[in-house]
């Protein structure tokens, strides 16, 4: 249904695989691959197999914190469209978050 009520005004919609996304670093250009997922680190002794602090938080190898699913979206970005530059502010918009509160 999604893809037909887009195609109606012209959008495309692209189905992909959401493998390895939140297991690696979007942060550190990690591609979302088997040889970056949590068992493969592992196995070559790199980082902590799960760098999932809690649920929606993860770290970086570089230590930097970004929100899972932030993290997750951005990887699969790169997945769908690997020549896709993150330099253009999409990085930094993730590194600096800021929590807003309404005034009641």
């Amino acid at each position: 249904m999604i893809r037909y009520k887009a195609n109606m005004v012209g959008i495309t919609v692209i189905c992909t695989n959401e493998s390895y996304t939140s297991q690696t670093s979007a942060l550190d250009g990690e591609k979302p691959c088997w040889n970056n997922g949590n068992k493969s680190r592992k196995k070559q002794g790199l980082s902590p197999a799960n760098r999932r602090i809690h649920r929606g938080m993860f770290r970086s190898n570089k230590g930097l914190l970004v929100n899972a699913d932030i993290n997750g979206a951005m990887q699969i970005v790169r997945k769908v469209f690997p020549n896709v530059s993150f330099a253009n502010g999409i990085v930094d918009a993730v590194l600096h978050p800021a929590k807003w509160s309404p005034l009641i």
